[in-house]
């Protein structure tokens, strides 16, 4: 069974940080939905569609990288299928045990937890979310700041979110889901 409630509260104030795309019109839950590239009826479809993957970049260039940015928009608004899917194109040129890597694999599988959590899957939400901190954990020890976040507190609240798991207890996806706040000033979008 499914959780009936799988959107932000719209009581909490949720910064968007790509505006110029509108969310897409439905959060993919595999095996329920369209696939969101490859079926004709997802909401992103195209014939020719691949994974996009990015030139490399540097982490210090978050503010330029629309794909991070989207991502986060994305993950805030609990489409958490889709910012994996935005964050895999960012990570797949980067050398894996590179922070900028293991940040964003980090939170790729963050949003995988959460997407099982939304699925009621308790098994891959603990092995996803373990895997998740433990990335965020050791690029935290190294940098306190990348991708516009401060490593310390995102650490903080997604363990503190994710504590019930321990307990084999699945989280509630409502206002206690942390949101992914930049710091920082964004540079006018072109």
């Amino acid at each position: 069974m499914l959780l009936t409630s799988a959107t932000r509260p719209s009581d909490r104030s949720v910064p968007r940080y790509w505006p110029h795309k509108p969310l897409p019109p439905y959060r993919y839950l595999p095996g329920l939905d369209p696939h969101p590239l490859r079926d004709p009826a997802g909401h992103s479809y195209h014939p020719d569609a691949r994974l996009t993957r990015h030139r490399p970049w540097r982490s210090d260039d978050w503010q330029r990288l629309p794909a991070w940015l989207w991502g986060v928009d994305l993950f805030n608004a609990f489409y958490f299928w889709e910012a994996h899917e935005s964050w895999e194109g960012l990570w797949s040129p980067l050398p894996r045990e590179s922070s900028p890597a293991l940040l964003l694999q980090g939170f790729i599988q963050i949003a995988a937890a959460l997407l099982k959590i939304r699925l009621q899957s308790l098994e891959g939400a603990m092995a996803l979310s373990r895997s998740g901190l433990e990335k965020i954990a050791r690029v935290s020890a190294a940098t306190p700041l990348m991708l516009g976040l401060g490593l310390g507190r995102v650490l903080d609240d997604f363990t503190n979110y994710f504590r019930p798991l321990a307990e084999r207890t699945l989280p509630s996806l409502d206002a206690s889901v942390p949101l992914l706040v930049l710091s920082g000033q964004l540079e006018a979008a072109a």
